[in-house]
C-alpha cells in the first residue's frame, strides 16, 4: 500500500510515530517551500505598494532631488547619474557606482565617495595655504578643494615624511590615492582613477552636510558603501600651520582641529565631468 503524504490535519499524536522517516522529511520540506513561496509573494506586494507609493505621493522621491546615484557606464565609458530608485537595475546588469553625484548651485558638480576612513590630517605640521586663517565668511564659500588638495600634495615630503607609500595615513594623500575602478563586460577598466580625487573643501562639506539625508539615501542602495558617520569631518582648508577646518556631523558647525594627531573622518570627492 502506498504511503499517505502526511498533512497538517493528521492526528500526530496517533500518527506520528507511525510515519517513516522520508514522509517526515517530506512533510518537512513541503512546509517549508509554501513559507518560502508566501514570502516571496509577500515581499513582491511590498514592493508594489512602495512603487505605487512613490508614484501616487513624488514627494517621497522629490526630497532626493539634486543627488544620484554616479557611475562611468561600461557600454560607452561615459559619467551617468541616475535616481536612487533606479540604481538597483543598473547595479544588476554589472554596472559599479562611482559614487552620489551632488547638483550644488552655482559650482561644478561633485561625486562623493561611497566609502571613507578615519585618519589625522598631517604627520607634520605646515602650512600650505592658510589664506582663510579662522574666517568663517569665507569658510563657508571655499569650494577649492581640489586645487588645495593638489598644492598640499606638492608639499607631501614635509607634510607626510620621506616614505611616499606611508602617505595614505592621512587625509589628503588617501583623498589624492582613492580609486573606483573595475573591469567592464569588454575587459577593460573603467571608472575613475587615483589622483582624480581629494579632500573636500569647507564649502565642498558643508554641501555634503546640507544634502546629507538624500546623500545616504542613495548610498543604501549601493553595494559596499556606507552612509555619513556622525562626527568631524576634515576638510583641505587650512587655518594654519597646526591646524585644518573641519565640519562636525550631523549638527553642522564648522571648526577646527590640530593636523597631526587628530583623528578625523575622510571622505574623498571628484568631479563629474
Amino acid at each position: 500500500m502506498a504511503e499517505k503524504d502526511l498533512t497538517m490535519e493528521d492526528d500526530w499524536g496517533a500518527k506520528g510515530a507511525q510515519a517513516t522517516g522520508a514522509q517526515v522529511q517530506k512533510f518537512l520540506k513541503d512546509q517549508i517551500k509554501s513559507l518560502h513561496d508566501k514570502d516571496a509573494t509577500l515581499q513582491n506586494q511590498i514592493d508594489s505598494i512602495n512603487i505605487a507609493q512613490d508614484e501616487i505621493n513624488p514627494q517621497l522621491r522629490a526630497v532626493t532631488d539634486g543627488c544620484f546615484v554616479a557611475f562611468t557606464e561600461n557600454s560607452s565609458g561615459n559619467q551617468c547619474a541616475v535616481p536612487w530608485w533606479e540604481w538597483p537595475a543598473k547595479e544588476a546588469c554589472g554596472e559599479v557606482a562611482n559614487g552620489v553625484l551632488v547638483l550644488i548651485d552655482g559650482q561644478v558638480p561633485i561625486i562623493v565617495a561611497p566609502t571613507f576612513t578615519h585618519l589625522p590630517w598631517s604627520k607634520n605640521a605646515i602650512a600650505v595655504n592658510p589664506n582663510l586663517g579662522g574666517v568663517f565668511e569665507k569658510a563657508y564659500k571655499d569650494f577649492t578643494g581640489q586645487t588645495r588638495t593638489a598644492a598640499i600634495m606638492a608639499k607631501g615630503v614635509e607634510l607626510f615624511g620621506e616614505v611616499e607609500v606611508a602617505w595614505s595615513s592621512y587625509a589628503p594623500a588617501w583623498c589624492d590615492s582613492y580609486a573606483r575602478r573595475h573591469d567592464n563586460t569588454h575587459g577593460s577598466m573603467v571608472g575613475i582613477s587615483a589622483g582624480h580625487w581629494w579632500l573636500p573643501s569647507t564649502a565642498e562639506l558643508v554641501s555634503i552636510w546640507k544634502h546629507r539625508y538624500a546623500i545616504n539615501q542613495c548610498l543604501s542602495v549601493i553595494s559596499g558603501a556606507a552612509k555619513l558617520s556622525e562626527g568631524f569631518y576634515w576638510s583641505s582648508t587650512e587655518y594654519s600651520a597646526t591646524l585644518a577646518w573641519g565640519l562636525i556631523f550631523p549638527t553642522g558647525p564648522l571648526r577646527w582641529q590640530s593636523k597631526v594627531g587628530i583623528y578625523g573622518y575622510v571622505r574623498p570627492v571628484t568631479a563629474f565631468t
